[in-house]
């Protein structure tokens, strides 16, 4: 079997299939390499696998990299996470600037601010959206560091709300 076909093959082993939804989680590397083959084949399969579904998620560790090894060619909505610091700022801006850089289509680009003292802040970075505003919570960070899951929040807490309330309209205007 070729590294393409054993590669497609085990991302098929590794989907997880669910009510609603199918999960494929992704391990890091094992020490220093080279993995150009590897996200090229990667890419090629998301952008098969992706056709099969209306949601396709791509969850990346903080950082630049990921979007650089270019993981899929083609992204409806690039949402960048980031706190409203001067250092998360510039992070955001260099995210945008490297997207805009890549030969890859971003449709549309927007920020989600997290741990924000109020909702209503003045826009950081005009050229693009702000998708929301997550309000810095003790419950989020003390369930944190506990290693609890988000769904163990209370559903009315502000964060949890605000959560749900970008998800779906990032969802709807996708």
């Amino acid at each position: 079997m070729d590294k393409l076909r054993t590669v497609e093959y085990g991302i098929q082993q590794a989907v997880t299939e669910a009510k609603g939804f199918d999960l494929l989680t992704m391990g890091r590397p094992e020490g220093p390499s080279c993995y150009c083959a590897v996200n090229n084949m990667l890419r090629k399969f998301l952008d098969k696998l992706s056709s099969q579904y209306q949601y396709v998620v791509i969850d990346n560790e903080a950082g630049m990299e990921h979007l650089s090894r270019r993981t899929t060619n083609y992204v409806d909505l690039l949402c960048i996470a980031a706190e409203k610091t001067p250092v998360g700022i510039i992070t955001a801006r260099r995210i945008i600037e490297l997207a805009e850089n890549l030969p890859i289509i971003v449709r549309k680009k927007g920020i989600i601010w997290n741990k924000t003292v109020q909702i209503e802040e003045p826009d950081a970075l005009n050229e693009v959206e702000n998708l929301g505003f997550i309000p810095y919570d003790d419950n989020v960070f003390t369930g944190s560091s506990r290693g609890e899951n988000v769904y163990e929040l209370d559903k009315n807490n502000p964060a949890f709300l605000e959560v749900a309330k970008i998800l779906t309209i990032a969802l709807c205007c996708a």
